[in-house]
């Protein structure tokens, strides 16, 4: 055994030197011939240390209120590295890691031969393949960029032929400088800026000799000669570089004895920044599509992506208006204001309720985005505004429904439909879905039945439409990714019963194409990302997808109008967020009211507000997302000039209604379920009455050509306040009638009066 391990060792000292010669060999054609001698990657490490810039630590960008690109943030994992140019770097502090490190650093060609070559003679002779030494400034660069740190023959020969390849390419000042902005010196602090601003709350062009040698002496063992943790042992190492330095003639012996036993102040004022910094819901979610992002282009793992975000000193160019951010936030952290109620976790513990948020443009950019109630204390944990979907309720209705029957000619902006029970809704023969209002209103409008939130139409009108249709449209037309092939069913798809459900930022970017002309954009946290030599590493253009006609989207707009400012609108709370611009909006609340949801566009924003328990529980007010959305809306839109949406020219008004042109508003049918009693006035048939008629609906001969229509099959479900649908408990009859909800919100018919009626702006029609 012992004869083959010293043959072992002679194979691979011999592959060693082949490996020098080859390398000696190759230098003097590097300039022309790199591209096919490129031993190891060498060449690849020279070139990325020379296109190292400012900082390691990867800079998020946004642009200020003149148009120009400001920082905005700096996003670092594990290791914060900050870049700065040697010229501003004390002499002091150079000679100390030159004389503590590599005394001979600029007579070397890369690789100290002396101690080297007595390196391989120890390992050879003592047959101890794990001990090297005499490592170069040179050589330590490399295992810092490269993270090639194992101990192993292998991996020496790769060190040694990368260092006498890159010495051949970079001159002593580009290597050195590299060197200092990327040494590991403890807590997790990448090289001599940051460890200035961490120790002793200075600039690096600040710090005492001292100070330097401090430093200095914490290279070899960084857990070990910390100066905050381990002082003692950073004095006797600090102590050992000065002598070094006399020694080499960097200081005198007056220098020396003056600094030998001073007293070193640690100011760690800037703790918290480097180790403590809390990023807000932006910045986490932008690093999470980020991650998304480069996996998918360059099919790399997600360990390979976050060391890109994290350690690539990548320049991003975010959306985020830090104006709506601001105002987001400032509501979000006022618990006591904002989300006063208690509920109970998992474990049973007292939690206060949850919510969040998402502000989008037209074009899709992420303006603001907050993922929870209170203040933030963690990076990248749970974010309910970009991961966390939950049943969207009555938000589901205009786009999985209403929108694409009115794409399809199916129905017009006041079609007659009936609101009667549908028989054989729920699996056991009861007739369904319920209605929030606690009975049924026989035939209404279309208008109506949006402005009121009405359970059965939506579901009579999926039968038409089939729920492949709907289903198809919203996953690829909509962006709502977290809809599963469970979801195709009328609780799903028309009432927003879901499995998951949605998430803020998809209902933002969904609702956002009722106010842009029917295009949808993907929503996104960026712009574009560069490399620090200017390489484009991602971008995301503006590139929307025709989701529905322009037409449609007027009409999907007026309608949404209609539950702000219409009589019994469900949205009428938000009508005070500016008195001068309109809004259309949806609400939407699940089963027991366990979640409440607010999504509404303004001329310049859209907005998503999710409200509720992480455990699912009911909510005491229906009206909170509704508050939330008004309060940062207001703040938001102050200082903006008044304008209204850009509609269709495609589109004309006629008594309340809109309408595409070239057709007529009197060309519908009334939609209604078979053998149903059709009435022109309101039904008082209670909510919860049965009928044994069949289920699929039914349009007069009139009526314009329409889809074929689909069998459904109705899973046995419950709904509840705005239609919201979940699955009942076995043995459970339908869902009760919910109390009456606050103003503001969807309130009780039962009085058949308007609940949030609203005076429309100055210039606006009434509905």
């Amino acid at each position: 055994m012992e004869k083959l391990f010293k043959k072992t060792n002679v194979i691979l000292t011999l592959l060693l030197v082949l490996s020098i010669i080859l390398t000696v060999v190759t230098l003097p054609f590097a300039s022309v011939s790199h591209k096919y001698f490129d031993i190891f990657g060498a060449y690849g490490i020279a070139e990325n240390i020379k296109n190292m810039e400012l900082n390691m630590t990867s800079v998020v960008y946004v642009k200020n209120d003149s148009g120009e690109w400001e920082e905005y943030h700096r996003i670092h994992g594990n290791e914060n590295r900050l870049w700065v140019s040697i010229d501003k770097m004390p002499e002091n502090l150079i000679n100390a890691f030159i004389a503590i490190e590599d005394e001979t650093f600029y007579d070397h060609s890369g690789v100290n031969w002396k101690r080297t070559l007595g390196a391989i003679g120890n390992w050879l002779f003592k047959f101890d393949a794990q001990q090297f030494g005499g490592s170069t400034i040179t050589q330590q660069l490399i295992k810092n960029i490269t993270s090639d740190n194992d101990r192993s023959a292998t991996r020496k020969i790769r060190e040694i032929v990368r260092a006498l390849i890159i010495e051949n390419r970079l001159n002593k000042t580009q290597i050195l400088e590299a060197y200092l902005n990327t040494i590991a010196l403890g807590n997790g602090i990448c090289g001599v800026q940051v460890a200035a601003n961490y120790y002793f709350n200075k600039d690096v062009s600040e710090l005492d000799l001292s100070e330097c040698a401090t430093i200095a002496a914490i290279t070899q063992n960084p857990s070990k000669y910390n100066p905050v943790t381990g002082l003692k042992e950073n004095k006797t190492r600090r102590q050992a570089v000065l002598k070094k330095m006399t020694e080499l003639g960097f200081i005198t012996t007056k220098e020396l004895l003056d600094t030998y036993d001073v007293k070193i102040s640690i100011d760690n004022t800037q703790k918290e920044i480097f180790e403590g910094e809390v990023n807000n819901y932006f910045i986490d979610t932008l690093i999470e599509q980020v991650i998304e992002d480069l996996m998918e282009e360059y099919n790399c793992t997600e360990e390979v992506a976050s060391g890109m975000v994290y350690n690539g000193g990548l320049k991003i160019y975010a959306t985020v208006d830090p104006e709506i951010q601001g105002e987001m936030e400032k509501v979000y952290t006022n618990v006591n204001k904002y989300f006063p109620y208690n509920g109970s976790n998992l474990q049973g513990e007292k939690v206060h309720v949850q919510s969040a948020m998402t502000v989008t443009d037209y074009s899709g950019n992420i303006l603001g985005i907050v993922g929870g109630a209170g203040e933030k204390t963690v990076n990248r944990g749970l974010n309910r505004a970009y991961s966390a979907p939950r049943q969207p309720g009555s938000t589901m209705k205009p786009l999985g429904v209403y929108a694409l029957a009115i794409e399809k000619d199916l129905i017009n902006y006041t079609s007659k439909v009936v609101d009667e029970p549908l028989p054989h809704y729920f699996a056991d023969g009861k007739p369904g879905p319920n209605e929030w209002y606690g009975y049924y209103k026989g035939t209404i409008t279309v208008d109506y039945a949006i402005r009121k939130s009405a359970n059965t139409i939506p579901v009579i009108l999926l039968q038409d439409l089939g729920v492949d249709e709907s289903y198809n449209f919203l996953t690829q037309k909509l962006g709502l990714k977290h809809l599963v092939e469970a979801d195709k069913n009328p609780s799903s798809l028309a009432l927003g019963g879901c499995q998951y459900g949605v998430t803020t930022t998809e209902s933002a970017a969904a609702y956002a194409v009722f106010g842009n002309g029917g295009i949808y954009y993907e929503p996104k946290t960026y712009s574009k990302i560069l490399r620090t030599n200017g390489d484009t590493v991602l971008e995301k253009k503006d590139k929307g997808i025709r989701a529905v006609s322009e037409e449609t989207a007027t009409i999907m707009n007026r309608l949404l109008q209609g539950v702000v400012y219409g009589s019994e609108g469900t949205g009428g709370g938000i009508a005070s967020y500016n008195r001068n611009m309109r809004a259309y909006a949806k609400t939407g609340t699940s089963s027991d009211s366990n979640d409440l949801w607010m999504v509404a566009g303004t001329p310049y924003y859209v907005g998503s507000v999710w409200y509720g328990f992480d455990k699912q529980q009911t909510i005491p007010s229906t009206s909170s997302a509704a508050v939330i959305w008004r309060d940062i809306m207001k703040a938001v839109h102050k200082d903006l000039e008044p304008k209204d949406f850009t509609y269709s020219e495609n589109v004309y008004k006629k008594g309340v209604g809109y309408y595409k042109n070239g057709t007529s508003p009197d060309n519908y049918g009334t939609i209604m379920g078979e053998n149903t009693e059709t009435s022109s006035t309101a039904s008082q048939v209670s909510a919860s009455s049965q009928s044994t008629s069949s289920v699929t609906s039914k349009v007069s001969s009139s009526a314009p050509t329409q889809s074929t229509q689909s069998s459904v099959s109705t899973p046995h479900q419950n709904t509840t306040s705005e239609g919201t649908s979940t699955s009942a408990p076995t043995g459970t009859s339908e869902a009760k009638p919910p109390a009456e909800p606050e103003t503001g919100v969807e309130s009780s018919a039962a009085s058949q009066t308007p609940s949030s009626a609203v005076t429309a702006p100055a210039g606006t029609e009434s509905e």
